[in-house]
């Protein structure tokens, strides 16, 4: 079976050289590895002491292993953070992270290129987020004796660790030093194939939004936006999404209610589709005081800013549910309010919790968000009990930092200033 892993690796990566001669992420995935190794082992040479390195998949992952890194920063700032990503997506946007102290691409997981990054690098600890299992990588970090570890994980069954080739995908687990994982179902799975080498930390995400919301922007012109009306944050919104807000809110328009639309991208196109879907709106980048305060429909046409527009919603609708799967619900419902979406969310474990908690709902279709958000805007009690079930659920999953903490200082993998 590794010959065969090999082999795809081989061509998974001829593949992606032949995609950037006309795909700008394959391209971007193919130049940026490019002198990768003599770019690490230039800086590595010129650096002394520990290094951990970290890998985080993409965006999300990132966020997620984002609180550890900058907790090990803080205990021990001499301590060397090499971040890698697999997807464009995750390094072009965090490629000038300043808590890291080198940041690139993950070399194709060949035998080869795993033994030569793992010697440049010389980690003293390895942390994968969340979910990649590269078998080169992992089989080189147990030859060597480096400890590696899984942070924020999670299984579900009908993965490879399970199935036909499972022999294979448990020699790879086989290599992990400590399993720390977001559910108890996890655990279970691995358990159910022999690893006891399990701690039930949580999902680091819950650390991260926290800090987001404690340490959120104040955003005046979005407060006198809202004024005293009932405000629904579209929050990293697709066309569907926007569309059943849009029906929704002609029948609802000369009521007291105000609309803040982030959608997902911002390019000119994006923009201007939901302008014809609401003439009247404004866009962030367009605005004044007489425009800001007459319109009921403002479009977040910059980056950075929804984390903190959330604390002056009442409701949020988060995007992606009816397409790969809904975005983040955690940094709207740390605000203590409800969080609505589409039918996409079931490999969310966030998700499913806060549904079974009465702090989110989903709705399937225009219909059902226009009686969700009904509900919520005429019943202040039923929103506030939403909001509070919302926002007591991630104070009670905060803590997933602190516990890999401990464990990396128990083993002296890290040492305090």
């Amino acid at each position: 079976m590794h010959f065969f892993y090999n082999i795809a690796i081989a061509l998974y990566t001829i593949a992606l050289r032949m995609a950037s001669l006309f795909h700008p992420k394959a391209k971007l995935w193919v130049d940026g590895r490019r002198d990768l190794m003599k770019k690490l082992e230039h800086w590595r040479s010129n650096q002394q002491g520990d290094l951990i390195w970290i890998h985080c998949a993409s965006l999300g992952e990132f966020e997620q292993g984002r609180p550890i890194i900058e907790a090990i920063k803080k205990e021990s700032p001499t301590t060397k953070i090499l971040l890698t990503f697999f997807s464009p997506s995750g390094y072009e946007i965090r490629k000038n992270y300043a808590y890291a102290d080198f940041i690139c691409y993950l070399p194709a997981d060949t035998p080869r290129n795993a033994a030569r990054f793992l010697e440049i690098a010389k980690p003293k600890a390895v942390l994968f987020v969340k979910y990649e299992y590269w078998a080169n990588y992992f089989f080189k970090c147990r030859e060597k004796n480096i400890a590696l570890y899984i942070v924020s994980g999670i299984l579900r069954k009908d993965q490879r660790f399970f199935g036909v080739f499972s022999s294979f995908w448990k020699k790879v687990l086989d290599c992990v030093t400590h399993f720390f994982v977001q559910s108890e179902e996890t655990q279970t799975l691995l358990l159910g194939i022999g690893f006891r080498n399990v701690t039930i930390s949580g999902d680091s995400r819950f650390d991260r939004v926290t800090e987001i919301a404690n340490n959120a922007k104040e955003l005046p012109e979005i407060k006198q936006f809202k004024g005293n009306s009932f405000c629904v944050v579209a929050g990293s919104s697709w066309p569907q999404e926007e569309k059943m807000l849009h029906e929704w809110f002609e029948k609802i328009k000369s009521e007291n209610v105000k609309l803040i639309i982030v959608p997902h991208e911002i390019s000119a196109s994006r923009i201007s589709a939901i302008q014809k879907l609401f003439p009247q709106s404004v866009k962030w980048t367009e605005r004044d005081t007489k425009n800001i305060n007459s319109s009921q429909v403002l479009i977040i046409d910059a980056m950075g800013m929804l984390s903190s527009i959330y604390q002056y919603g009442d409701v949020a609708v988060i995007g992606g549910g009816f397409g790969k799967g809904i975005h983040n619900t955690l940094e709207a419902a740390v605000w203590k309010m409800p969080v609505l979406f589409g039918p996409k969310y079931h490999k969310f474990e966030e998700a499913n919790e806060l549904l079974a908690t009465k702090g989110a709902y989903c709705f399937h279709d225009e219909n059902e968000l226009a009686e969700l958000l009904s509900q919520l805007k005429s019943g202040t009690e039923h929103k506030l009990k939403s909001g509070l079930l919302a926002g007591s659920y991630v104070q009670s999953k905060i803590g997933a930092t602190q516990i890999v903490m401990h464990y990396l200082k128990a083993n002296k993998l890290i040492t305090s200033a």
